[in-house]
């Protein structure tokens, strides 16, 4: 490890050397959590963790007249995670690749990156997450004219060398392809964005010869014209995905589902005052009826697997994976949010109703549907950049389960059928990001 990371140092200064431009940089972000309800329904037995949690990241950027290139290595840990004096390889690379501009409005970016489209909904690298998430794949980028984007990714995965076969056996996809068109406009009165794309992902059969895919092709609009905004999304998802058991949300091993499923999402926006924003919406992901029979094979579910929940789905992430934390039920998300803002301080306030779309069986009434609402959720939280480098983050969130979100929790929950416990959850969070070095125009240089 101690060889990866004077590699990386001495290679970085290396580039630097032949870059027209380049920087260094840090990531360091400590976050504190009190969960108590945190991605699980407490029950009367459960007792609040207390946690502390950090990320570690050094970044080298470099840029000439033709070519660009990024390394980041990360170390996500937990405070005590690691017994004392002794070594736990825990450093890796987070980001790395290479990118080369054949002309001014075409490149090529190769290796480990970020991907992140639109409001990252259906890609997304999932940034609260200390690990986050980032792929190994091509893509080539295309402006064809004033406001255009045209986007190709394209990954084909494999465990390790073997000098034989293409059987990958890893919980991710093995191929991952998408293509994204945007088109963006502004002037003195309005702007929008307006998006085309369509994700691939491709999963290993169980006979070791094949690949099943899923498609989501969709569109994403986004308006501003004065005091109002207005943010809609459409997508439907074809193919074939991975089976999830319908009575405990878990994946069938070596087993696909026809699946059938389509999300939309609108969200109207007004500005209130100068300093206080009025956002409303609802998210709309279709879901399965499990006690259909004659659909066995065949998921309606929607499944965003590779995008950013967190933003979306309530402050508190109890629906974080869609299919076992519905069991293959889908989600309806009504919510309302308060943004005011005040010397450079934003304030949220925001409430979420949260119910199933398709249906659940309902364990002690075999045969018969849960109630279709699953709880409400309240999200209060601040954000404030102290400085150009450091970012304060806090919040507090509270769950009201009913006994359908028990129920669709159950393998989770050790009183079945006692009575809903609020949860609730508090963080605070500290990011700071310095800068340790740049040439001249660094900061003038944007790696795409």
């Amino acid at each position: 490890m101690i060889r990866l990371v004077l590699s990386c140092f001495f290679t970085a200064f290396a580039m630097l050397a032949f870059a027209q431009y380049g920087y260094l940089s840090g990531m360091l972000r400590n976050r504190f959590e009190v969960q108590h309800g945190y991605r699980v329904p407490p029950d009367t037995n459960s007792v609040a963790q207390v946690i502390m949690m950090q990320r570690t990241r050094f970044n080298a950027g470099f840029q000439s007249d033709r070519w660009g290139a990024y390394i980041s290595l990360q170390d996500v840990r937990t405070w005590g995670d690691q017994v004392l004096q002794t070594q736990k390889a825990t450093l890796g690379l987070y980001e790395g690749w290479f990118q080369y501009h054949f002309k001014k409005n075409f490149s090529v970016k190769a290796g480990r990156q970020e991907l992140l489209y639109d409001n990252n909904r259906i890609m997304g690298h999932t940034d609260w997450n200390m690990q986050a998430r980032t792929v190994d794949a091509l893509k080539l980028r295309w402006v064809p004219a004033a406001n255009w984007q045209v986007e190709l990714v394209g990954s084909y995965n494999q465990e390790r060398q073997n000098l034989y076969g293409n059987y990958y056996g890893l919980a991710n996809p093995k191929t991952l392809d998408i293509l994204w068109i945007n088109r963006t406009f502004k002037d003195s009165l309005r702007s929008y964005s307006w998006s085309l794309m369509i994700l691939g992902d491709g999963w290993q059969t169980d006979d070791t010869t094949g690949v099943r895919m899923r498609w989501t092709p969709g569109t994403y609009f986004q308006y501003r014209q004065g005091k109002w905004g207005l943010v809609c999304e459409f997508y439907l998802q074809r193919g074939h995905t991975l089976a999830v058991n319908p009575k405990s949300g878990l994946l069938i091993p070596d087993s696909f589902e026809v699946v059938k499923a389509y999300m939309f999402s609108v969200n109207p926006s007004f500005a209130l005052t100068p300093n206080l924003m009025l956002t409303l919406g609802v998210d709309w992901l279709s879901g399965s009826n499990n006690l259909d029979s004659t659909q066995r094979g065949i998921t309606k579910l929607f499944n965003n697997q590779f995008g950013n929940n967190h933003p979306f789905y309530g402050k508190i992430d109890l629906f974080f994976n869609l299919p076992f934390d519905t069991r293959r039920g889908g989600l309806i998300d009504v919510y309302a949010q308060l943004s005011p803002r005040y010397k450079g301080w934003t304030f949220n306030a925001a409430f979420h109703y949260f119910s199933l779309n398709g249906k659940v069986e309902d364990a002690e009434n075999p045969g018969q549907p849960l109630d279709k609402p699953l709880g409400t959720e309240i999200d209060l939280w601040v954000v404030k950049n102290i400085t150009p480098e450091i970012n304060l983050n806090s919040g507090f969130c509270l769950f009201f389960p009913t006994r359908s979100m028990e129920f669709v929790k159950s393998t989770q929950f050790s009183q079945l059928g006692g009575p809903p416990v609020t949860g609730y959850w508090f963080y605070f969070m500290v990011t700071f990001q310095p800068l340790f070095f740049s040439s001249k125009k660094a900061q003038q240089t944007i790696f795409d």
